[in-house]
């Protein structure tokens, strides 16, 4: 019995020590700046679990946050995309009124939010060998008592994206960029 335990602390000091410097954190690719958050905290968590889904692949994830009136991005696209995800950067998330059929001049239209996102892929992966940077421009829209996303129409795209660029170029000049106002659709 006694040559048994010498053999197992013998065994046990021959085990490799663990090693003290934990792993390096995986990268997070999703950046919602502060500024860029509203004021319905709602809306913010909506847009980090949708967000979060892109960037972590997770298509079933994405697909549900995804209005029923419309398909998303087909689920082979979308994985080839977040494959090549570097970064996806929150630059705009704006609270607005769309006009209708009914109301053109949207006084009466519903209360959406209109998000743009910068996204970097990777050249090196099929994705982003085309276009490594790209811009999305969605609505978060309510539907059935909750928020989806859902496509913007091109006045709303062409919109945010100049207002996006009026507040670079003013912030690059070291100005206070004007409020941006939607064009109506008459």
């Amino acid at each position: 019995m006694l040559v048994l335990t010498g053999i197992a602390c013998r065994r046990e000091s021959q085990v490799p020590p663990q090693a003290s410097t934990p792993p390096p954190p995986p990268k997070t690719p999703f950046v919602f700046p502060t500024e860029e958050r509203v004021e319905d905290p709602g809306i913010n968590a909506f847009v980090e679990r949708a967000m979060s889904a892109c960037a972590e692949g997770d298509y079933d994830a994405f697909r549900l946050l995804w209005t029923a009136r419309k398909e998303p991005l087909p689920r082979k696209e979308f994985e080839s995309g977040w494959k090549a995800v570097q970064e996806i950067r929150v630059r705009a998330l704006d609270q607005v009124r769309l006009a209708s059929e009914d109301d053109p001049a949207g006084r009466e239209g519903p209360t959406v939010y209109v998000l743009y996102a910068d996204i970097d892929l990777d050249p090196a992966q099929q994705a982003g060998q085309r276009k490594p940077h790209r811009t999305v421009v969605a609505l978060v829209v309510r539907e059935h008592d909750t928020w989806k996303l859902a496509k913007a129409p091109k006045v709303v795209r062409e919109w945010v994206k100049q207002k996006v660029q009026s507040e670079t170029d003013a912030a690059t000049a070291g100005e206070v960029p004007p409020a941006a106002q939607l064009p109506s659709s008459e």
